[in-house]
C-alpha cells in the first residue's frame, strides 16, 4: 500500500492497494486510516464484519466500486479513504444476495455521527455514476482526486 494522497486539513487520504480479496483490502485502509489517526484499532474487525453482513461492492459500469464503512464507535475523527486498486477484487453487491462485482476503488468512510452518513453516501452515489471521472480516478490523475475528495468532504 503507498500514499498518494493525505490532506488532514480536509480529513481524506488515497492510497494504491493489491489484494487477493475484499478482506485484504479493507484491512490495508483500515490501517491506513487507523495510522493516520481517524479510527481507531477496533476499525479495521467491524469493517470487515459489516461488510460480510452488509456487502457495499456497486456495479455501476466499467469500472465499479465498493464503500465499505461501519458504527461510529469505532471512529475518531470522520474521514475518507480512496483506495485505488492494483487489480480489480471481487465484492458482494450491495442488496443482492450471491451477486458480485469485481471492484477496481474503494471509498471507506469513517463516519463520526450517522446522521451524515446520508449525505456522504449520495454524494458518492452520485459520483459513482460518473464513469470518466473513475477513469481519471483510477489513473490516479492527483489534481482530479483532490477536487473529487474535497467535494465529498464539504459540508
Amino acid at each position: 500500500m503507498d500514499k498518494i494522497i493525505s490532506n488532514k486539513e480536509k480529513s481524506y487520504l488515497a492510497v494504491t492497494l493489491s489484494g487477493d480479496n475484499d478482506k485484504e483490502v479493507i484491512k490495508q485502509m483500515a490501517s491506513a486510516l487507523e495510522e493516520e489517526g481517524y479510527v481507531k484499532d477496533t476499525f479495521a474487525d467491524a469493517i470487515v464484519k459489516r461488510e460480510s453482513i452488509y456487502p457495499t461492492g456497486l456495479p455501476v459500469g466499467e469500472i465499479n466500486v465498493a464503500i465499505p464503512h461501519t458504527d461510529p464507535e469505532h471512529v475518531n475523527n470522520a474521514a475518507v479513504c480512496l483506495g485505488i486498486l492494483d487489480k480489480p477484487v471481487t465484492f458482494n453487491v450491495m442488496g443482492m444476495e450471491g451477486e458480485t462485482t469485481e471492484v477496481s476503488l474503494l471509498f471507506m468512510l469513517s463516519i463520526k455521527h450517522k446522521e451524515d452518513q446520508m449525505g456522504m453516501l449520495q454524494k458518492l452515489i452520485s459520483l459513482c455514476q460518473d464513469q470518466n471521472t473513475l477513469k481519471e480516478i483510477l489513473a490516479k490523475d492527483q489534481d482530479k482526486i483532490n477536487e473529487v475528495m474535497t467535494a465529498l468532504v464539504e459540508k
